[in-house]
């Protein structure tokens, strides 16, 4: 999409604006919006960095009680203080090997640590089954563990007659 002040370069800057319940939006290049008096635009790669950084001291303060952590992926040789300053991660690996120090931080930002992703709402059924299968097993083992009987009897209950609604399809 092209700015829609200057009709050249691509729009980067996107602004939303809500007057009297109107909404009204705007997509203009960093060019533009610098001239136009708006601060440093935002991007996605900012909030996600802003969100690896945050509880970290900045670089300058690495004396204090704050350890740098010396991380590096094993595939890419990318280190967790380059993961921090661009935001981005260099190999799929990359997640297994900063994952202690990123898992707080994305569950802050997707509300999960595990990846659940869409299911289709025509034939997505017997995946919608399979998912609350595994996690009523995951349940059940986690009351067994805290000793909650009587929740553990309930939750395998539920996951009998799932199964055997299972065999019947």
């Amino acid at each position: 999409m092209l700015c829609e002040r200057c009709h050249k370069n691509n729009a980067a800057v996107h602004t939303v604006q809500v007057i009297n319940g109107e909404k009204t939006e705007h997509y203009y290049c960093e060019q533009c919006a610098r001239e136009m008096g708006m601060e440093k635009p935002i991007s996605f790669e900012d909030i996600f960095q802003g969100f690896l950084n945050f509880g970290t001291p900045k670089q300058d303060e690495f004396a204090n009680p704050y350890k740098r952590v010396a991380a590096r992926c094993p595939s890419c040789g990318m280190t967790y203080d380059e993961l921090r300053r661009t935001g981005k991660f260099g190999c799929s690996s990359c997640y297994d090997a900063f994952e202690p120090y990123i898992t707080g931080s994305l569950k802050s930002i997707h509300g999960d640590n595990v990846h659940k992703g869409k299911v289709p709402k025509r034939n997505g059924g017997p995946l919608l089954k399979k998912h609350e299968l595994e996690d009523l097993k995951r349940r059940l083992v986690d009351a067994i563990a805290k000793e909650e009987f009587e929740e553990a009897a309930v939750l395998r209950d539920r996951i009998k007659a799932l199964e055997e609604d299972e065999k019947h399809e």
